[in-house]
């Protein structure tokens, strides 16, 4: 890797590596391709797609646009000599002098693609100048408000990145250079400082091949501001962070602001003039998985726990949930291979298991930033019972008819049985129910608690029903009673006897007075025969 180190570089020493590029330049624009893995067209040096699919500034991936304050007396600027690795800054008003690049708008764009992340980088300014000297300082933290005037202190943190962006007469390809933030170690390790902290070596990023670039060498148009640009107003780069670097093997990293900053010269150590405040980004190498538990009904009338198996290096590896519950993976390293299976409990079935995202749950995928939300949807086996009622009845006629308002009760649920003679019970989980009756005055049951087992899927209102079903039969009792009365007080004595078969149902003699009976309750229908013996 081709650095540029040391702990002073003069701004002669600057210049002539710049001087290098604009020769290099002279030779003409390099062939208009993407950055290898990149789908962005990052060396046209225009806003618009020139070959679809790609992505340019129109369509760029997660987009983030800041503007300028208007130029003029209110636009601000840093001041009192302000450089690159003061932390400690000075904001203030005022025109940018003409020699000068007064910024109007920066866009940042970001996106993983072929397992590498891509930064997109974008400047615009107002005035036509012969060469530029840009600085995007992207940093972890959000910074302090930038649009008021007065000392501030910037937000900075060990590998916080800076991209220099500098070209020299009539345009073309820039020299895209990479600078982190270091807060500890030798100072060797500083590009231009001899004091700790500072943005440290230079990594020449157009010379390894990890970025492209280009200005605009003629005018164009930006239809996200709906501007024309004149030539040398606008650049851009593209960039393989992981190519250079930026994101550590194995290691989550997030960048979550990023500006635009002018430098008064070529030289690194110039003074720091127009800036673009701080927007804020989402760069970073890893994402977020969530899993989610849903059950059919819902609420979970069970309250199951859910029991789940994650791999693919997620960490816990197995975890449980209840309905309307998650599990949330921060941080998870961007790619693919990640997965969550479910163990169904009995009783329930696996609806549905899907990412929002298209993945599977066998084999989740990651973006970089991106939150993927995975679902588990399962549906309790509910069942249901149909209970039947009917009676005898003489007065509806012969054989049984529906008997209504008779109570029964199921699982703790107890409904009356409607006009059809129908009580039905659903909602139940699979597994065996007793069906008890009440039974009404006057009848005898066949039996009046059933042993019921649900093992079908069906609601009550299923057309057709296909659930359990139980009938009830109720018969109707009759009380019997034969009276003897000797109109002689005491005249004639008597028996009676009432059998059914050869049962004796009910028996009786007259007392002195020659009075008696003989009586039987709760007889079911059939034939009964009465003897009555009187006796003079």
């Amino acid at each position: 890797m081709s650095l540029l180190r040391g702990k002073r570089h003069s701004g002669r020493r600057m210049v002539g590596v710049v001087g290098v590029a604009a020769l290099v330049m002279a030779a003409g624009p390099a062939a208009l391709a993407n950055l290898p893995g990149s789908t962005f067209e990052g060396s046209d040096g225009n806003l618009v797609v020139d070959t679809s699919p790609n992505h340019d500034w129109v369509n760029a991936p997660n987009r983030v646009r800041g503007d300028d304050l208007s130029s003029g007396r209110t636009d601000n600027s840093f001041g009192q000599g302000t450089k690159e690795d003061d932390p400690n800054v000075t904001v203030v008003t005022g025109s940018i002098p003409p020699n000068k690049s007064d910024l109007t708008r920066f866009y940042v764009a970001s996106e993983f693609a072929s397992n590498a992340n891509f930064l997109y980088l974008a400047w615009e300014r107002s005035n036509v100048l012969g060469s530029a000297n840009m600085d995007f300082e992207i940093n972890k933290l959000a910074q302090p408000d930038l649009t008021t005037a007065g000392p501030k202190a910037l937000n900075r943190s060990p590998g916080d990145l800076l991209v220099t962006f500098d070209f020299t007469n009539g345009g073309g390809n820039p020299v895209l250079g990479l600078l982190k933030w270091v807060t500890t170690g030798p100072t060797t390790q500083c590009f231009s400082t001899n004091a700790l902290p500072c943005w440290g070596n230079r990594v020449d990023l157009s010379g390894l091949g990890e970025a492209e670039g280009a200005v605009n060498v003629v005018s164009v148009t930006d239809p996200i501001a709906g501007v024309t640009l004149p030539t040398l107003t606008f650049g851009e780069a593209a960039i393989n962070l992981t190519a250079a670097g930026v994101f550590p093997a194995g290691t989550c990293t997030a960048f979550g602001s990023a500006f635009l900053k002018s430098r008064s010269s070529a030289s690194f150590p110039a003074e720091v003039k127009d800036f673009v405040a701080p927007q804020p980004v989402n760069i970073s190498n890893c994402g977020t998985i969530i899993v989610k538990k849903i059950t059919i009904p819902s609420p979970d009338p069970t309250d199951t726990s859910f029991a789940y198996t994650a791999g693919g290096g997620l960490t816990p590896t197995s975890f449980s949930l209840k309905n309307g519950e998650q599990t949330t993976y921060s941080n998870v390293l961007a790619g693919s291979g990640y997965s969550v299976a479910e163990t169904v409990p009995a009783n329930w079935v696996l609806q549905s298991a899907t990412c929002d995202d298209g993945s599977l749950v066998s084999n989740i995928s990651v973006s970089p930033g991106e939150t993927v939300t995975c679902t588990f949807t399962n549906k309790l086996n509910l069942g249901a019972i149909k209970v039947t009622k009917t009676r005898k009845h003489a007065a509806d006629g012969p054989g049984d008819h529906p008997h209504a308002g008779v109570s029964f009760t199921v699982n703790g649920v107890t409904k009356p049985t409607d006009a059809s003679g129908v009580a039905c019970f659903d909602s139940l989980t699979f597994g065996s129910y007793t069906v008890h009756e009440t039974v009404p005055a006057g009848y005898t049951v066949d039996a009046n608690d059933k042993s019921v087992t649900v093992d079908n899927t069906a609601t009550c209102g299923d057309n057709p029903y296909g659930g359990e079903t139980v009938t009830f039969h109720n018969t109707p009792l009759t009380n019997l009673t034969v009276t003897v009365d000797s109109q002689v007080n005491g005249g004639t004595a008597s028996t009676v006897s009432c059998v059914q078969g050869s049962t004796t149902v009910a028996s009786g003699s007259t007392g002195a007075n020659g009075d008696g009976s003989a009586s039987a309750t709760n007889l079911e229908p059939g034939t009964y025969v009465c003897t009555v013996v009187v006796d003079p």
